[in-house]
């Protein structure tokens, strides 16, 4: 079966309306839905941090990259470049 977004999004927002009913444990809601607690706990935070827009997937990336060349010298590297066109 292929998951759509509006499918994996009302999942998860029909995890955090029965969560913050009240009527079960977290650990019976997880074992429903078939995910860890690690991963209820963690929409039940974005939901309540971020309400449903929280629980999108959010990207893998890194924000920051180790390696990256420090933006002022690329810039004097571009400039340098731009001056000397030959080099």
């Amino acid at each position: 079966m292929v998951w759509r977004e509006t499918d994996i999004m009302d999942e998860r927002l029909r995890f955090v309306v029965e969560c913050l009913a009240g009527d079960e444990t977290m650990t019976q809601l997880c074992a429903d839905f078939g995910v860890s607690r690690k991963i209820g706990y963690k929409w039940l935070g974005r939901y309540r941090e971020f309400g449903p827009e929280g629980l999108h997937d959010r990207p893998r990336a890194p924000l920051n990259h180790g390696r990256a060349t420090a933006v002022d010298l690329v810039e004097r590297i571009v400039a340098a470049k731009e001056a000397h066109p030959l080099w």
